[in-house]
């Protein structure tokens, strides 16, 4: 199946995003597929939710509407819960977009893919851990409408990495302004950094590429991409302030060679 043919049942919960982030969501999901069923979930008649009236006619999304009968309890997430499994069962869709930043999903959503469907997951930086694991693919709603940097800054080089004998000319920007002490995107451009460009990522990506590669060292960029986001659902070249993995990975010249051969990139990590 192509990926843009996949249907999927995006269902929000009010209770937990914003209204100003809905069209940036639904443009966000059509890159992976159809949103053939769209419903929001909450307690309309509470004067908080009047901002949505507008945004709910205009993106053809179909309000639920949950009453808050006891104080404390949130009717909102059974609701969305049943009427998931109504769809997993009856309806013709290939995946979920579940939208909320609340941990309570976490099990709806590790029973849809138990099923076979897949799940993505939209909601806020703060959305606790065990939510963003149960998805295929998290994504951050702070990302979202922004404009990333085309070009990528480099790295520092580190004064010890030195180009082995005959190695294949790697991708990048020619020189390198030794005060830089990280990737970082161009300074005239605005964007939401929802994680820290940090040692840990660096490990894990030159992890991942080695997991990747054949045997002289290369790996596609698309397969380590695809690893990557298996490892880490959350993982997306926009929080770290870049459009795409190929910037990112161009920023870390002074660990990773790049090259291109038949218009696929393929990557490795520095030797020497």
């Amino acid at each position: 199946m192509e990926l843009n043919d996949k249907k999927f049942a995006v269902l929000v919960d009010a209770d937990n995003i914003s209204h100003r982030k809905i069209k940036d969501i639904l443009d966000e999901i059509a890159n992976y597929g159809t949103p053939t069923i769209k419903r929001i979930y909450g307690d309309f008649t509470n004067p908080k939710f009047a901002a949505w009236k507008e945004v709910l006619l205009e993106n053809s999304i179909t309000p639920i509407q949950q009453y808050a009968y006891t104080t404390g309890k949130n009717a909102t997430d059974s609701a969305l819960i049943i009427d998931a499994m109504d769809i997993l069962h009856k309806e013709g869709v290939d995946g979920f977009c579940i939208v909320s930043s609340d941990s309570d999903y976490t099990r709806l959503a590790s029973r849809i893919r138990e099923s076979g469907r897949e799940v993505l997951g939209f909601g806020e930086k703060k959305t606790p851990k065990p939510f963003i694991k149960s998805c295929d693919k998290f994504i951050y709603v702070e990302i979202l409408g922004q404009t990333p940097p085309e070009k990528a800054a480099p790295a520092k080089k580190k004064a010890d990495a030195k180009r082995s004998a005959g190695a294949e000319a790697p991708v990048g920007p020619a020189a390198e302004t030794a005060g830089e002490k990280k990737p970082s995107p161009d300074a005239g451009h605005a964007s939401t950094i929802i994680r820290p460009f940090d040692d840990e990522f660096r490990t894990l990506l030159e992890n991942t590429i080695d997991d990747a590669a054949d045997d002289s060292g290369w790996a596609s960029l698309g397969d380590v991409g695809s690893v990557l986001s298996k490892k880490m659902p959350d993982f997306d070249p926009r929080n770290y302030g870049y459009k795409k993995l190929s910037l990112l990975v161009r920023a870390l010249s002074d660990a990773v060679d790049m090259k291109t051969e038949q218009q696929r990139v393929y990557v490795r990590n520095r030797v020497g």
